[in-house]
């Protein structure tokens, strides 16, 4: 058997090596680790000693087992899967154990490989690459769900399940209520945690026009009833970007200072000091958009097998984390630190677990003055406006460059063909765009979801930049035929 693990507590022991890149994921319940390199095998590791349980064997896929599907932006032309294409291609796959069964999923959502039966094969038939980068990937009730992700210049703030076993595709699911505020821009490279059937949303950036915004809330959406809800603003400060960590109710965040347990369910955070002879630096931190830090917790359950009762919460508590080699390119070692090793317990403090806000009586006559103030700036400015946008054009489109009110908009090929169709024709069909898109290359299915985002994504910069109750794209539905939509471009 092989042994992968260093098991020194403040040093690492490096003869124990990962050659190339890989992907990972881990069951805490069998204390188990999964990994999976470019030599095509899944090798599973008892995370207790560190050594290797089982080695399986997978095969490679032959082109008739494709189907003719396209795996675009994997290879083209000929299949070559040889260990330096699939070592490149590891950059980008995640590899998750749902439902007892092992699958990678392409980082930017859409494709998704399955690794049952000693094979890797393709299983899903929707567009290869959905921009949903730095998305949550999550499994409920033996279903799997993707949320949010980065893509388009633009975060998102979709839930997607994958309807596995019959279309095999990720179809949208519609939320029931509105969406807090901290999501409309959509929201990546969070942190989640699943308890029951509530997913829990902490961290995470929100980019919209170049604009990135640090979300400071705890979220949560119901998979049963499918609403968002904002919790509350958390009692810490994540912008940072500190090492967060999660399992079973909580989150573990390792920031610079002070380590924090946050207890969802108990809502509550506890604080602690880190030990003197730690250095926190060893487990690194989680920049936004970046998978480069290879960090997870496991919970050992052996001491309760044997009757060993535990000293504290944490004893039982372990980080592990890939990191980089010293002295070797592309190749990784593997450190286990039990928690309370990292962690002064004695220095436990009890902290809320949202911001502290103040009495409404404190704030009642600021918030009166100040509510005045911005009702009748609000009246003049919308007399200003109203003035202001009789004299001047609210848009303009030459030389392939949009403008609203003289502030030029970036846009990307599709947007920029979407506007071109509006602006050279009195009026278009949604088929004139989605045909128009498919013709870029993109998928029927997903050219109508990247239309639908675009048309939103204008209007809304339209609205916000020029302070026209208008539209500048409107919508509305033919008079022969009430299924088709027709699109026109406000008249400056």
């Amino acid at each position: 058997m092989s042994l992968i693990f260093s098991y020194s507590i403040l040093s690492g022991n490096n003869d124990n090596e990962i050659n190339g890149n890989f992907a990972f994921d881990y069951d805490t319940s069998r204390n188990e680790l999964y990994l999976f390199k470019n030599d095509f095998k899944l090798n599973t590791y008892n995370l207790e000693t560190g050594l290797l349980k089982s080695s399986k064997p997978i095969s490679y896929p032959n082109k008739s087992e494709l189907n003719n599907r396209t795996w675009s932006g994997l290879y083209s032309g000929e299949i070559d899967l040889s260990p330096e294409v699939m070592n490149g291609l590891l950059n980008n796959l995640l590899l998750r154990k749902f439902n007892d069964k092992y699958y990678l999923f392409h980082d930017g959502g859409g494709l998704i490989l399955s690794l049952d039966d000693g094979k890797l094969k393709r299983i899903d038939n929707s567009f290869p690459f959905m921009n949903k980068f730095f998305g949550g990937i999550i499994n409920y009730n033996e279903k799997i769900y993707h949320f949010g992700g980065y893509g388009l210049f633009r975060t998102n703030n979709t839930m997607l399940v994958f309807d596995e076993g019959n279309s095999n595709q990720w179809d949208e699911i519609t939320v029931k209520n509105n969406q807090p505020k901290e999501l409309q821009n959509g929201l990546a490279s969070f942190n989640n945690l699943l308890i029951g059937s509530k997913l829990f949303l902490i961290g995470g950036n929100s980019s919209s026009n170049n604009n990135r915004v640090f979300n400071k809330s705890l979220l949560s959406f119901d998979f049963e009833n499918y609403t968002w809800e904002k919790l509350g603003n958390i009692n810490l400060d994540l912008s940072s970007n500190p090492l967060i960590l999660s399992s079973e109710t909580c989150f573990y965040v390792f920031d610079k200072d002070f380590f924090y347990q946050v207890q969802i369910l108990k809502e509550k955070i506890k604080k602690f000091n880190y030990k003197k002879e730690f250095n926190i630096q060893l487990l690194g931190t989680t920049p936004p958009y970046n998978r480069n830090n290879k960090v997870f917790l496991s919970i050992s359950n052996k001491g309760e097998e044997f009757g060993i009762v535990s000293v504290n919460e944490f004893d039982n508590k372990f980080v592990h984390r890939f990191q980089p080699h010293n002295g070797r390119v592309n190749t990784s070692i593997m450190n286990k630190y039990r928690l309370d090793n990292i962690i002064d317990i004695s220095s436990s403090e009890e902290v809320p677990l949202f911001s502290v806000e103040q009495s409404r009586n404190q704030f009642f006559l600021p918030i009166l003055i100040i509510l005045i103030i911005i009702i009748v700036n609000l009246l003049y400015r919308g007399l200003k406006n109203d003035n202001v946008l009789a004299k001047s054009k609210l848009y303009s489109f030459k030389n392939d460059e949009l403008f609203f009110m003289n502030n030029k908009i970036n846009i990307d090929n599709n947007a920029l063909e979407i506007v071109k169709l509006l602006y050279e024709n009195d009026q278009i069909t949604s088929n004139d765009i989605v045909a128009r898109l498919v013709d870029n290359g993109l998928s029927y299915d997903y050219a109508s979801k990247v239309k639908n985002k675009i048309i939103e994504s204008l209007n809304e910069k339209f609205s916000f930049i020029t302070n026209s109750p208008k539209s500048f794209i409107n919508i509305s539905k033919s008079s022969q035929d009430k299924r088709i939509q027709i699109l026109t471009l406000l008249k400056n």
